[in-house]
């Protein structure tokens, strides 16, 4: 078994993990932060209950930023599949087929019957890629004992990779601070959809930043830089959501959502004065590692401030860091008061609509119960069936309007299709050369032309083309040989 102090082996091999099947490299993972590996003998083992694995109590170092943790067992991806999802592991399973991990930690062992399996054994391997903590045994039933995991876990510490975590997450925080300034400055000259942008680009930054932020506190073994490292983590990810909620609110006032948008801006303001409050993170070259520790740069001085209070510091005249992020308030509410008087927008439900549309609520009444009568002023409006009151055309619906409205029909009823209803509309927009309106279809005039040319109505031959075909088909069908009959 490979022992505490040595350098821990980097295999590469296939694995299940979040749902899927894929190959992980060890290498990537031993060096950079803390790994936990553990060997197991078999998916669904005797050390398995009905309701927990042996592997359950490993998912709570999944949760920490900094230290990965694997599964490895000689079974299959598929079978690792099977038995994740019987027990909601949510470890990384990797399949160690040809037992080459376990050969190179040497945790292999053999039955008294020659069976070749696989010890039940942890490692814990720090940021250096040393293992600081070993254990395994024959006994294949006997569980993980995560207590003394936790604690190697715990103990697990270095300045040089917390400083090394800090100047990434400060790399990150300029990032982020720069695309949060540019959408600031189009938030207030109200380009909305570049501020959202913006700040769509600045949350994933600050957020980086905050990770790298706690993995250097995690990892800080000098108090006084690991409190300047926390702070930075607090900024880092306060910014984060309030550029979330910007974002919100850009696009919220880019759709017309003006109150939306300024309930979102509220919710972002308040995390903008609690980020107000902390200093800027200090440049990464201020802190220089020696043995001793972490040395603070003179433009770096950190006073306890109380118990309650935590740490805060200053740079070396005194002066508080810088803390501004380029944030005009003053001018910002300007603009945010201007573009609600310029928006044209209608209120419902105390949200408002785009492009201040209107509805005729009276007309629509009108029409449901049947009536389809719309108000006129000065006889200049147009009435329901869509022409004017007063230019001596009859509308589709009558000239007063307060008959039923029958689309594409006359005033008597529904229009029937076909040629009857384009009659019935030549003869309502027609007129005699007397200029008199000609009756609609329906009225008594109408009815006494429709006497006179009744006579010239030419009868049409209803009879059936088929009636024949199906004579001779009967016939012809009765002369068949049909089985049965």
């Amino acid at each position: 078994m490979v022992s505490e102090g040595e350098d821990a082996p980097a295999v590469s091999l296939p694995a299940y993990i979040d749902g899927e099947r894929r190959r992980i490299d060890l290498g990537e993972y031993v060096g950079e932060g803390i790994v936990v590996l553990a060997f197991y003998p078999a998916d669904f083992n005797p050390a398995c209950t009905m309701q927990a694995s042996d592997l359950g109590d490993l998912d709570l170092f999944t949760m920490q930023k900094d230290v990965s943790v694997f599964a490895v067992s000689p079974d299959s991806t598929y079978s690792h599949e099977a038995f994740a999802e019987r027990y909601g592991l949510q470890v990384p399973l990797l399949s160690d087929s040809e037992r080459a991990a376990a050969t190179a930690y040497d945790v292999t062992t053999e039955t008294d019957l020659g069976e070749r399996l696989v010890q039940r054994a942890v490692f814990v391997v720090d940021h250096r890629g040393v293992v600081q903590y070993a254990w395994a045994t024959d006994d294949l039933e006997t569980e993980v004992d995560v207590a003394p995991v936790k604690q190697a876990v715990g103990d697990i510490g270095g300045d040089d990779t917390a400083i090394e975590r800090y100047r990434v997450g400060h790399d990150h925080y300029v990032e982020g601070r720069e695309a949060f300034r540019a959408a600031m400055a189009d938030y207030e000259e109200r380009e909305w959809l570049a501020a959202r942008n913006g700040f769509e680009a600045a949350e994933p930054a600050f957020r980086t930043a905050a990770d790298h932020f706690d993995t250097a506190v995690r990892f800080a073994e000098t108090g006084d830089f690991e409190a300047v490292a926390d702070r930075t983590e607090e900024k880092a990810d306060t910014l984060s959501h309030a550029a979330s909620w910007l974002a919100d609110s850009a696009d919220a006032f880019a759709s017309g959502r003006g109150k939306q948008g300024t309930q979102y801006r509220e919710d972002a303001e308040r995390l903008l004065d609690t980020a107000a409050e902390l200093p800027e993170p200090s440049d990464p070259e201020a802190f220089t590692l020696t043995d001793d520790g972490v040395e603070l740069g003179e433009s770096v001085a950190v006073d306890p401030a109380g118990e309650d209070e935590g740490y805060d510091w200053r740079d070396g005249d005194g002066a508080a860091a810088d803390t501004a992020l380029g944030v005009d308030d003053a001018d910002l509410d300007a603009a945010v008061a201007a573009d609600a008087d310029d928006t044209d927008e209608s209120t419902v439900d105390g949200d408002t609509v785009e492009g201040g549309l209107e509805m005729d609520l009276d007309a629509v009444e009108a029409n449901a119960d049947g009536t389809g009568e719309r108000e006129t002023t000065d006889g200049a409006g147009e009435d329901a069936g869509g022409g004017s009151a007063s230019d001596g055309h009859p509308s589709g619906a009558g000239a007063t309007g307060s008959d039923p409205l029958y689309r594409g029909g006359s005033a008597g009823g529904p229009s029937d299709g076909g040629e009857n209803a384009s009659e019935a509309e030549q003869s309502a927009t027609s007129s005699d050369e007397s200029g008199t309106p000609a009756a609609p279809v329906g009225s008594a005039g109408s009815a006494d032309a429709a006497d006179e040319s009744d006579d010239d109505v030419e009868e049409l031959d209803l009879a059936d083309p088929t009636e024949g075909d199906d004579d001779t088909e009967s016939d012809e069908r009765a002369d068949w040989d049909i089985p049965g009959r």
